[in-house]
């Protein structure tokens, strides 16, 4: 009797053990395929300060001196990233990723203009303008990755050779000086009649820009992140990433056309094509940077 007690419960409990077994069997099995998706904050380079400056002399005005500053804003934006990574062995993989922000990219024109006359007299003004612009980049990357996996926590590495599209556009105003002299002849008899000079000098608002341009760059991209298990197949996510990209070169243009002047001395004055190339020959380039500190949460699926 004690033997037959003794068989089914060796039994019974084999029949509890097995399904205990088998989960533990799953649970230890790694996964072959994860998907990320995630979405997070990120801290794009931008674009550098463009300065335009110039100075001259002209009949009765012995200086003039006009300077602009093109400060771009230090913009902060959400971007979206989703990564599909695929493993070979229990910790190594291959992961592919594709992210985009876009992120308005606003900037501050400061224009100082300074002016003295023959006569020692002098004047000056300031103006600020606000402008806009866009930076966007979508990054396509092809990682190594390692995960390191405990029960419910893990953790993550990887790094590759990313692929960038990038565009980058941006609108502002700056100062233009200019100066009107028209000669006459003063004196009345019995005075002999003289020849002078009467003079006016303002700086004229123009409008500059950053044409909408689009490249393509290569650079890498490397972040480390964590895992937190919710269930069989899903878990919460956590990353800090920092994508690179060269940066790139741009060149602002001048607007032709008819301004008032900020004086109010020039009014309805013509902008030349020649006045606008000569302006940007003497504006420098603003340095776009696509590269971008990121940190995002999301969700992983694991199969």
């Amino acid at each position: 009797m004690k033997r037959l007690v003794a068989r089914n419960l060796a039994a019974v409990l084999a029949m509890a053990l097995i399904p205990t077994a088998s989960s533990f069997a799953q649970t230890d099995s790694p996964p072959k395929y994860e998907f990320r998706l995630t979405l997070g904050m990120s801290l794009p380079g931008g674009a550098s300060v463009s300065q335009y400056s110039d100075d001259w002399t002209q009949d009765k005005l012995s200086m003039v001196d006009e300077r602009a500053a093109i400060t771009p804003a230090t913009p902060r934006v959400f971007s979206c990233q989703g990564f599909a990574a695929r493993f070979f062995t229990e910790h190594l993989g291959v992961q592919a990723g594709l992210g985009i922000y876009s992120v308005g990219a606003s900037n501050t024109s400061d224009f100082s203009f300074s002016y003295t006359w023959t006569s020692g007299e002098s004047g000056s003004k300031s103006q600020t303008w606000t402008g806009t612009g866009q930076l966007k980049s979508v990054p396509l990357s092809l990682n190594a990755i390692y995960e390191g996996r405990g029960e419910v926590w893990s953790f993550f590495v990887s790094a590759g050779p990313t692929l960038f599209f990038n565009s980058y556009e941006a609108q502002s105003m700056s100062g233009f000086g200019v100066s009107d002299s028209v000669i006459v002849i003063v004196g009345i008899p019995p005075n002999k009649p003289r020849t002078d000079i009467i003079q006016s000098v303002d700086a004229l608002p123009v409008p500059i820009a950053v044409p909408a341009q689009s490249w393509i760059g290569w650079g890498f991209d490397v972040g480390a992140g964590v895992d937190f298990l919710i269930a069989e197949k899903w878990a919460l996510t956590a990353d800090l990433r920092y994508f690179s990209c060269p940066s790139r070169d741009l060149s602002w243009t001048w607007t032709p056309g008819t301004y008032t002047g900020i004086l109010g001395y020039m009014a309805n004055w013509p902008f030349t094509a020649a006045n606008a190339a000569y302006a940007a020959e003497h504006t420098t380039l603003t340095t776009v940077s696509p590269s971008s500190l990121r940190f995002a949460v999301g969700v992983k699926l694991i199969l």
